[in-house]
């Protein structure tokens, strides 16, 4: 499962950027003595590894992003969607091609992508001077480099294709065709990628998914909130698995049942908010009860467009409240864990979208707090056949995960 995920695209256009910039292309990158080394030369308190270059190049997927339009999947969602280029189609190449000029667009999710055009910043980057690393950094942003020591700006780069907004969509028609649905935690897809950067202290590692999850919540409810007047219902905001199930009489959804809602409602992708609850009840409680309130708000009018709408904003407001609060807060990653597993079986329960999630948590935290790698290994393997899901034998191998 998360060797799938990490295919998907990364990174969108740059993140409030001052002045129109233009693109370099990662070959602006591959000096030996900046970062285009062969193997790692920098010593290991340096801030640069000097092989980022080699590593996006031969192991990192995000250079493939281009080259999966032209195979067998792409070229059979190209005919599907009646796309006659999808090099140059704006519905593929505004994640699949991000960070290069036109010249080089083969290069897919190249490094300003999630650097930002370079244009402008790159000379002075390159230039030693003694000015204070801060006030090197402030002019660089300045220049159009993308902040990524801003936890909030990374997780919006991150999510403008790993999620959506309104240049960047992945919706029910594209997943139809053929397209994975979207799946996303920063600190667990950072881990699994060829490691160009050094590896951050754990707090900073458990800021990092905090705000990952608080900032993916934002966009979600934003995501509702514009699909919901527009064209709705939006089923890639909903738990995929409720349509696409048999109909055995031993069904667990069947078993189930649907609680409050009346049979057949839409239930909303529960993945987007079940962990930021955990996350709340553990580090930060006295949001606990509007944040509960509002989503109860939400998942009790997704048959309203309106209404979906307006539950969807109030969602959003206190989403960008709790980025700004983990940003500078500490997470209790333990206390969150517990509060996961404690409510697993409800997650569980919700279906394979949430289970995800969970999964992703459980190995992002544990790792943070240096638990075994391996530990997870059995849930994402167990995750990888959604046709024989079932919610109790998930939880069961997630307690054991946990222990």
């Amino acid at each position: 499962m998360r060797r799938a995920l990490i295919l998907l695209a990364a990174a969108g256009l740059g993140y409030g950027q001052p002045a129109p910039t233009a693109y370099i292309g990662a070959g602006g990158c591959n000096s030996s003595n900046c970062h285009g080394a062969a193997a790692e030369l920098a010593p290991a308190d340096s801030r640069i590894k000097g092989n980022e270059y080699a590593t996006w190049a031969s192991a990192d997927k995000h250079a493939r992003a281009y080259r999966v339009l032209a195979e067998a999947r792409g070229k059979r969602m190209a005919e599907i969607l009646k796309i006659a280029d999808a090099g140059h189609d704006k519905r593929c190449v505004n994640c699949h091609v991000v960070g290069s000029p036109e010249r080089s667009i083969s290069d897919g999710v190249a490094c300003e992508a999630c650097h930002g055009p370079a244009e402008k910043w790159l000379g002075p980057h390159a230039v030693k001077n003694d000015k204070p690393q801060e006030v090197r950094h402030s002019e660089n942003v300045a220049g159009g480099m993308i902040d990524t020591k801003n936890l909030q700006v990374r997780a919006d780069t991150c999510l403008k294709c790993h999620l959506g907004d309104a240049d960047h969509v992945v919706d029910h028609e594209l997943i139809a065709a053929g397209h994975p649905d979207l799946a996303f935690e920063m600190e667990t897809f950072t881990e699994a990628q060829p490691a160009h950067h050094r590896q951050k202290p754990a707090a900073m590692r458990l800021r990092a998914w905090a705000v990952g999850e608080t900032v993916a919540l934002t966009k979600a409810m934003g995501l509702i909130a514009m699909h919901a007047p527009r064209n709705w219902p939006e089923f890639s905001d909903m738990e995929c698995y409720q349509c696409h199930h048999d109909l055995r009489s031993d069904s667990w959804r069947i078993a189930r049942g649907y609680g409050s809602r009346k049979p057949g409602s839409l239930q909303l992708n529960s993945s987007r908010f079940e962990v930021v609850k955990a996350l709340v009840a553990a580090s930060a409680p006295e949001e606990r009860g509007a944040l509960d309130a509002a989503l109860a708000r939400l998942a009790a009018n997704t048959m309203d467009a309106g209404a979906t709408a307006q539950a969807a904003g109030a969602v959003e407001a206190i989403a960008r409240r709790l980025t700004a609060r983990f940003q500078t807060t500490d997470v209790d990653a333990a206390a969150v864990l517990r509060t996961v597993a404690a409510n697993i079986q409800k997650i569980a329960d919700d279906g394979v979208n949430a289970a995800e999630q969970a999964t992703m948590t459980l190995d992002a935290l544990g790792a943070a707090m240096g638990r075994n790698p391996d530990a997870t290994k059995p849930l994402y393997d167990y995750l990888e056949h959604p046709s024989s899901y079932r919610p109790s034998e998930f939880a069961s191998l997630y307690q054991k995960a946990a222990m």
